[in-house]
């Protein structure tokens, strides 16, 4: 008969919580992490950075880690100054659709990813200054996690080597890849930056933000539910073992 001692299964359950990471946004910089508040809108960080990330307008770059062998990530846009609900990733105060910033897709390995981004090619006049905030969703399994970032965008600001896309994920669902650091952020009222302007990247799918916080709607909760009874599986079936 199989017997597992108490450290042991602390072992196992530590191992088990492990399995349940989540993922990090890690250019542009993320408002805040917090594992447990991650299933909620902006990550559980709902005031705006009081720095905002410098951003190419049109030839960004976007970084996340991904703790889970596969997951479904998409990425979606808010022009206002202070977004506190999915609906301002849906539309502009005057009505307008913002499209996603990245269309649905997926990575197949645990890593670091990152993907091309042109907000200037949203078509939703976007300009040298404009303040947007990113959110990024990503689903490994156990239901929708959210990161922010707050943007300045800046028509010639160009992304220091580090921080371009050598693969982009949206091309290449296994093509994790190596991240050197985020950076610098600036003061939410500064100018331009006198980079030279970087070549045009590729344009994101037009396809409706409401899409995806249709998609998050209640899914944060469930998928945390889910996660919450897979341990309780997991604990009741080392329950059947006897003690050392």
């Amino acid at each position: 008969m199989l017997t597992i001692n108490r450290l042991n299964l602390l072992g196992l359950v530590l191992c088990a919580s492990t399995s349940l990471a989540h993922f990090t946004l890690d250019f542009p910089t993320s408002r805040g992490f917090d594992e447990d508040k991650e299933p909620g809108f902006c990550g559980g960080f709902t005031q705006p950075s009081a720095e905002r990330t410098p951003f190419p307008l049109s030839s960004g770059a976007l970084w996340i880690d991904s703790h889970h062998p596969a997951a479904t990530v998409d990425a979606f846009l808010s022009v206002s100054n202070n977004p506190t609900s999915f609906d301002d990733f849906n539309s502009t105060s005057n009505g307008t659709s913002i499209p996603m910033v990245t269309n649905f897709f997926q990575v197949k390995a645990a890593g670091e990813y990152c993907w091309n981004v042109n907000l200037e090619g949203l078509g939703i006049g976007l300009t040298n200054g404009s303040l947007v905030t990113i959110q990024v969703q990503f689903n490994g399994g156990d239901g929708n996690l959210y990161q922010c970032a707050d943007l300045i965008l800046l028509s010639d600001y160009t992304l220091p080597s580090n921080l371009t896309c050598p693969t982009d994920a949206t091309q290449n669902p296994t093509g994790t890849v190596s991240f050197a650091g985020a950076a610098g952020s600036t003061s939410s009222s500064g100018g331009q930056d006198n980079a030279s302007s970087s070549s045009a990247s590729q344009t994101s799918s037009p396809t409706s933000a409401s899409s995806a916080a249709a998609h998050s709607s209640g899914a944060a909760t469930s998928g945390k539910q889910s996660a919450s009874l897979g341990m309780v599986g997991f604990l009741a079936t080392l329950a059947g073992f006897a003690f050392v």
